[in-house]
């Protein structure tokens, strides 16, 4: 029967109608075109910081955790935003500040150098703050159902501060005599350097739709730059799974890892500071 058949064909191309926009709407993790999460990172963290003085020759960079007492583990807050503003453009705004103390006391072998001070021993109080916002534009090159493969590129701000405290048997310019050993006891100086770095950034990210409520995503940005008389150089890693139980909100697990250099011998800057951070960070976020 021509008519039965007729319906026959219409009633198969009428589900596979509907089973594609069924599809095309089961995977709101890569779909939504907005996205806000909000997580923690436990982050093991490794820093060199070198001031420089105007009458001493560079040393090298001290170790803030080891040298300087500054605790290498610390749990970070961080979160961001995207939005897909058409099916291949995304933006992403993302930011974390990450703020550490400490005080240590002791015979300095060899002595501690920050600018034109020496501490031969006695109490250096230390503080590391560290702030990064990074706003990424990306393309999806490839755009699947179930995939999205980006190119991506931004810029990373970094503000960097950091300050000592020394007290104890100090020399410096105005002392007898200006180099251990045999600096007076009791004195006390204050050395601070601190820095905000536009670094620009380009880099590839992957996400794949593991099913309508799973999805994967790893990402990779990279960049080193010289702007005026700062040279500067970013690498972050990012992979996280995330699980969708409902229709609008999640929970995410991954893993971050981030470098940022920043050198210069300018009067904005006349110092180095090396900062990394990698560790499990642990996220919820919302799409709609």
């Amino acid at each position: 029967d021509p008519m039965a058949q007729a319906r026959t064909i219409l009633a198969i191309a009428l589900a596979l109608f509907a089973t594609t926009t069924a599809q095309a709407q089961d995977y709101p993790i890569l779909d939504d075109p907005w996205r806000i999460y909000l997580g923690a990172f436990d982050a093991t963290v490794d820093s060199t910081l070198e001031i420089r003085g105007e009458n001493l020759p560079p040393r090298p960079p001290i170790d803030v955790e080891d040298i300087l007492g500054v605790a290498e583990s610390k749990t970070v807050f961080w979160g961001g935003v995207s939005w897909r503003f058409a099916r291949r453009h995304t933006l992403e705004f993302e930011g974390f500040a990450l703020n550490r103390s400490a005080a240590v006391t002791e015979d300095f072998d060899p002595p501690l150098q920050a600018g034109d001070t020496y501490l031969e021993s006695g109490t250096v109080s230390t503080s590391y703050d560290t702030s990064v916002y990074r706003l990424t534009y990306g393309f999806s090159a490839v755009r699947g159902e179930r995939s999205d493969l980006q190119l991506k590129a931004g810029i990373h701000i970094a503000s960097m501060e950091a300050g000592l405290g020394l007290s104890g048997a100090i020399c410096d310019p105005t002392t007898t005599p200006t180099e251990p050993p045999g600096c007076p006891p009791l004195g006390a100086s204050v050395e601070t350097e601190d820095v905000t770095a536009p670094l620009p950034h380009f880099g590839i990210s992957y996400a794949y739709a593991l099913s309508p409520k799973w999805a994967f995503n790893i990402a990779g940005l990279a960049f080193a730059v010289e702007i005026d008389d700062i040279d500067g150089s970013i690498t972050e890693v990012n992979a996280d799974f995330a699980w969708q139980p409902t229709r609008h909100f999640g929970v995410g697990l991954g893993y971050r890892y981030f470098t940022v250099n920043v050198e210069s011998g300018g009067s904005q800057l006349n110092g180095e500071f090396e900062f990394d951070y990698h560790g499990p960070a642990l996220y919820i976020q919302a799409t709609f």
